[in-house]
């Protein structure tokens, strides 16, 4: 072969292919070590936490442990998978997820259909796989779905009768049926989510603080006229002033989190959870962590929900479009919001409810539905500068109507036109 033959090969070879290149960047590794992090302390919390249960029930200390590892592992592959998909392909599932989500929250309170726990209906079983709880699915459907219509919607997404009426007749009906579960506490991380993406769409703060006022007189409507509810929040009030009914569950964990101190009785050596602080695995795992880590133990899982928080927040600030920052925005909002309200609950700021510890209390259905929501965002991640720092993650906030920034044909910038001057 001649030379001239083999430089035309080269140049054949390395000539660029058509099409629009995208810039990549490497995934937002401080979120994805956040939140592997938590799932390995929640695998590890759930089996000792359940350990005296799972003994009564199956003779098996370790049967919660080892389906928490299972469910942890499919989360974590499915996490693993998503991160590679291009976000934007999320698009097409956006309509069929809003619709098979508003489905399945009807479903579930169809006698026959959906199981009567407690005199809640949250759960369909599935054979197999074991109860499916179509709320947590919710999340995700409308964190997908508004995103892709309020960018779709663009600057007419602003106003009253284009915005804050149609943003109302599509999370409302969502918000009541989770509410009529009955489940407030995943009903109020529902609003939480939705309101974040229609704020960070630029929505009129008028408009937005009627939104969020409605939501309140909402959700106080519905305690107020339900008699559970309202004895949650007067034990809320006084927990002590009836220590074995109403105010049980906060003053057990409350127990939990004295007896551990500052380092903690150590790993497995909680008392509580020898049938004295209700649901230990789930709803109150993190007195249980208080318990055998202390003090330093839950200001670690605090820390690692704060950099969660600021990882996503950074991701949708940065974020290269509109869909992609709405979408970051609603599911760190959707983690962030539910872990703060089971914390607070734990240590009586909040009435009880039924709301679990994201990546570490035990369920299936909801470890894996939110580590697929990771995997979205480590997926935006990799098309995402990061370099901004701490304020312009804080104070970008306001930014709105960003769109793909999309260079000009021809125009050079930084070192490239200093390279081309003679």
């Amino acid at each position: 072969m001649t030379a001239v033959a083999l430089r035309a090969s080269r140049t054949t070879r390395t000539k660029p292919r058509g099409g629009v290149r995208r810039e990549r960047h490497a995934m937002s590794y401080p979120l994805l070590l956040s939140v592997i992090a938590l799932v390995a302390a929640g695998v590890v919390m759930v089996y000792s936490a359940s350990s005296v249960r799972a003994y009564i029930a199956a003779d098996d200390p370790a049967l919660y442990g080892i389906q928490q590892a299972v469910f942890a592992a499919i989360g974590l592959l499915l996490m693993a998978i998503v991160s590679r998909i291009d976000f934007r392909l999320l698009r097409y599932l956006a309509i069929p997820a809003y619709i098979g989500m508003l489905a399945l929250l009807v479903a579930v309170l169809v006698p026959h259909i959906g199981v009567d726990v407690n005199g809640s209906r949250r759960w369909i079983p599935i054979p197999v796989i074991g109860s499916f709880q179509p709320a947590e699915l919710a999340k995700l459907g409308i964190c997908l779905y508004l995103a892709h219509w309020l960018d779709r919607r663009g600057a007419s997404a602003h106003g009253f009768w284009n915005g804050f009426v149609p943003f109302g007749l599509l999370v409302v009906p969502g918000f009541v049926l989770i509410a009529i579960e009955p489940d407030l506490g995943t009903a109020g991380v529902y609003m939480a989510a939705a309101l974040a993406i229609f704020f960070m769409s630029g929505a009129n703060l008028v408009y937005f603080s009627a939104a969020a006022a409605a939501v309140m007189a909402g959700a106080i409507f519905m305690v107020t006229n339900t008699a559970y509810q309202m004895q949650r929040v007067q034990s809320f009030l006084d927990p002590f002033s009836d220590p074995l009914h109403t105010g049980y569950n906060s003053v057990q964990a409350l127990m939990a989190l004295a007896m551990g101190g500052i380092t903690g009785l150590g790993l497995g050596a909680s008392k509580q959870k020898y049938l004295y602080l209700p649901a230990p695995s789930t709803d109150f795992i993190f007195a249980i962590i208080g318990e055998e880590w202390g003090l330093i133990g839950t200001l670690a899982v605090v820390a690692l929900f704060v950099l969660i928080a600021y990882q996503g927040y950074r991701i949708a600030i940065h974020a290269p479009d509109t869909f992609s920052g709405l979408l970051a925005a609603g599911i760190t909002t959707w983690l962030v919001v539910q872990a703060c309200i089971n914390m607070m609950v734990v240590t009586a700021l909040l009435p009880v409810t039924g709301i679990p510890l994201p990546f570490i209390s035990y369920g299936g259905s909801a470890l894996v539905i939110n580590l697929v929501a990771v995997g979205v965002l480590l997926s935006i991640s990799r098309e995402t500068d990061q370099t901004g720092s701490l304020l312009d993650a804080v104070f970008g906030v306001g930014r709105r109507d960003r769109r793909a920034r999309v260079p000009r044909a021809g125009r050079r910038t930084g070192a490239a036109r200093r390279a081309a001057r003679p």
